[in-house]
């Protein structure tokens, strides 16, 4: 296939080589190439002048030498189809298909040399063409027929043979002097060896002991009278040293051999003698004949070629040097193009594998935390010799300096990491304490609406808590709450919508009864607490944020579904792709904190967490809690199911409360929960001022209220922990709000 073409933006096609290498040997066969033509224009001025003496000779290699071949062809052809037809074989077919096979190939040949002679023939020999016209028709007429009879294959076979002789003759008379006489000699030879092998064609078509027919015996007579003819007179015509040859040749064991053969067949009319001894007879002399013919080509192209020697000399040595000089810039070449090549290549392979595998590697170890010595630990390029070697040094620079940039900034992240780290602790610290201290105020204050804003204070102080542990998980650090017993699930969701500041809006649906494990209540709560707050910041202020769940094969799925205004299908793709590889990032955007949080968290819990648009047109974030940070709720024991209290509780009114709810005091010796229960009679009102007494932790789920088992005072009650007052004031907070509501809205009761 050839190399497809490209253009460059001026219009001019052009080859672009892709590799180093096809690079290399193109800008090296420049220079190559370059010398090779010099070589050729110096050889073709070199042979100029040599060409014009010569002119004849070339002309006789481009016509003679294809003429004998196609004599040489077109006898054994001969041969090879009168002893099919005298005896039709598989094998003697198969050897005449490829005579006819080799005579076409000659033919060609000869078509060819005439037309690159055709100039040389229209001004030496006008005559030719004509004369190979007539050739070419025979010849078109063998090959699209086959001969009916022996008969007519010898004698159209030989006509044609005939015709070639009579091309040949024609290039002899455009010769003079002693060329010309040398041609003849030749030809003569040729024909000569023409009759002969007529001979041999008569002989081998009839079987041994076998009677000639009338046109074979005729047809060996002619054959036998031109041998003689042509046998006498050659010796004449010979220069004076091949005539001592060529009596030797006449008066020699083989001729006298062949011509006693000769003469028995001519009287007998039959075949008295073995295959063998004839084949070998007329080998030995086709063969004496062949050489006086060669040594005759040769004495008369002898005086051609004196004139121009030196002229030949002189162009043998030009190209002589010349391929020399070009092959020694190809050997040049390929070594050093080779040089580059395997230089360059080494150097490729050696930089793919600092880009791709040992650099990365570094970086990785250096953003785990981990020192690394540049100079032992990271390898270099193997360097070079000159500039491919300084590429090489070059590399190794980037690559130090790359190293020493990234050491110094991951240095420096540790370094702000641990600064944020601090801060945020010392700020963990704080609010936690700000949490203790609004718990107080809220157990003393009496009036609701301070209790109220100590409620939004509170709430706000969560946030805060919230907030500077984010700032400790995207600094690589754990933060500081931690749980030792697993937490129901349910509780762990509603304590992570207690953390947002829409959490009026959120409504958490019953989950089933599975807990997560203590180590992973903290990651989990703040996943949970940054996907609802996500949810009711992009949701409008007067619409419901769902959560719910249930359990599936590989662990338990929980939906937070908003309905906002949703993403876009490129957006959400984002936005999960964001949360899948966040956590691999350093650099991060700032509106972006959120799926920041959510990813660390997700992969440090292996939680899955993907977006999804909401039926309702907002978006739903599906967090897939997996089975390895689940366990099922322990079965209650006998402290945590309620018993009869002493006396009934009063059930509580619409009015609020205007203090912290206290625990009902138990009697020690029952050391058992006790909840709250309605009375089937109201019990007597103490005092209160008109507003009912809340019972402590009434609201909370059994795993988060406080220990009672041991106090038989309600004055030694222990104080409550931030997280549980927290979410017991949120619990009241929000009732509060739906007893206003229900006081505006029912005039009645107000």
């Amino acid at each position: 296939m050839p190399e497809k073409r490209r253009y460059s933006g001026i219009g001019f096609p052009r080859l672009q080589p892709k590799s180093v290498r096809a690079k290399t040997v193109a800008l090296l066969a420049v220079p190559v190439v370059s010398l090779m033509a010099l070589w050729s224009m110096a050889t073709v001025s070199a042979v100029q002048s040599a060409w014009t003496l010569h002119q004849v000779e070339q002309l006789n290699e481009k016509l003679a030498g294809p003429v004998r071949n196609l004599v040489g062809s077109l006898q054994d052809e001969r041969a090879a189809a009168v002893r099919y037809l005298a005896a039709p074989q598989p094998t003697a077919e198969q050897a005449f298909v490829a005579e006819r096979a080799r005579t076409a190939q000659a033919t060609t040949a000869l078509l060819d040399g005439v037309t690159m002679a055709r100039s040389d023939i229209a001004s030496l020999a006008t005559d030719v063409n004509d004369r190979i016209d007539v050739l070419v028709q025979d010849l078109d007429r063998f090959q699209n027929s086959r001969p009916a009879d022996w008969t007519s294959a010898y004698v159209e076979y030989s006509a044609a043979i005939e015709r070639a002789f009579a091309v040949e003759e024609v290039l002899t008379t455009v010769q003079d002097g002693q060329a010309a006489a040398a041609a003849r000699v030749v030809l003569q030879h040729s024909r000569l060896a023409e009759t002969i092998d007529r001979q041999d064609a008569i002989v081998t078509s009839v079987p041994v002991g076998a009677r000639m027919t009338p046109e074979q015996h005729r047809a060996f007579a002619v054959a036998l009278g031109g041998q003689d003819v042509l046998t006498d007179g050659l010796l004449p015509e010979l220069p004076a040293a091949d005539q001592e040859a060529y009596r030797r040749l006449v008066d020699g064991d083989a001729y006298r051999s062949l011509w006693a053969m000769q003469k028995d067949m001519l009287e007998a009319g039959t075949v008295t003698f073995a295959p063998d001894q004839w084949r070998g007879a007329v080998q030995a002399l086709t063969q004496a004949v062949d050489t006086s013919q060669a040594n005759a080509r040769a004495a008369g192209a002898a005086a051609a070629e004196a004139a121009s020697r030196s002229v030949t000399t002189q162009a043998a040595w030009t190209v002589l040097l010349g391929l020399v000089a070009v092959l020694l810039a190809l050997v040049v070449s390929v070594r050093i193009g080779r040089g580059m090549v395997i230089e360059l290549v080494g150097l490729r392979d050696s930089a793919l594998e600092l880009a791709n595998r040992r650099l990365p590697q570094a970086m990785r170890r250096l953003r785990a935390g981990e020192k690394i010595d540049i100079d032992a630990d990271v390898p270099v390029v193997a360097p070079g010799e000159g500039e491919i070697g300084q590429v090489g040094d070059a590399l190794n620079a980037v690559q130090r300096s790359a190293l020493q940039a990234a050491a110094e900034r991951a240095e420096l992240l540790t370094g702000v990491s641990g600064v944020f780290v601090n801060l945020a602790r010392r700020s963990q610290a704080l609010v936690h304490r700000q949490l203790g201290i609004l718990d107080g105020m809220e157990r003393r204050t009496e009036d609701p609406a301070a209790l109220e804003d100590l409620f939004r204070v509170d709430h706000l102080a969560t946030r805060m808590r919230r907030h500077a542990e984010g700032l400790i998980i995207m600094s690589g650090a754990a933060p500081g709450r931690a749980w030792r017993q697993p937490v129901p699930l349910m509780d762990l969701v509603r304590s992570a919508v207690s953390e947002v500041e829409d959490y009026a809006r959120v409504e958490v649906r019953r989950m089933s009864g599975l807990s997560v494990l203590g180590s992973s209540v903290s990651d989990v709560t703040h996943l949970f607490a940054e996907l609802v707050e996500n949810a009711t910041s992009f949701s409008p202020p007067d619409s419901t944020v769902l959560v719910h769940g249930e359990p599936v094969g590989t662990g338990f799925v929980v939906e937070i579904e908003d309905r906002g205004l949703g993403m876009s299908p490129e957006r959400l793709a984002e936005a999960n792709r964001l949360i899948a590889e966040a956590h691999r990032l350093e650099l991060f955007e700032s509106d972006r904190l959120g799926l920041f949080l959510v990813s660390r968290l997700a992969n440090r819990q292996d939680i899955s967490v993907s977006l999804r648009r909401s039926p309702y047109g907002g978006t739903t974030a599906v967090v897939l809690l997996p089975m390895s940070i689940l366990t099922p709720e322990p079965a209650a024991d006998s402290r945590d199911q309620p018993s009869e209290p002493d006396e009934p509780v009063r059930p509580p009114k619409k009015a609020i409360a205007t203090r912290l709810p206290v625990r009902t005091a138990v009697p020690a010796r029952q050391q058992v929960w006790v909840e709250p229960v309605v009375a089937d009679e109201p019990a007597p009102e103490p005092d209160t001022g008109g507003l009912p007494r809340r019972t402590r932790q009434a609201s909370l789920a059994a795993g988060l209220q406080a220990d009672n088992r041991k106090r038989s005072d309600p004055a030694a009650a222990a104080p409550l922990s931030p997280d549980q007052a927290r979410n017991m004031m949120s619990a009241l907070q929000q009732g509060f709000a739906r007893g206003r509501g229900a006081a505006t809205d029912d005039p009645a009761d107000a």
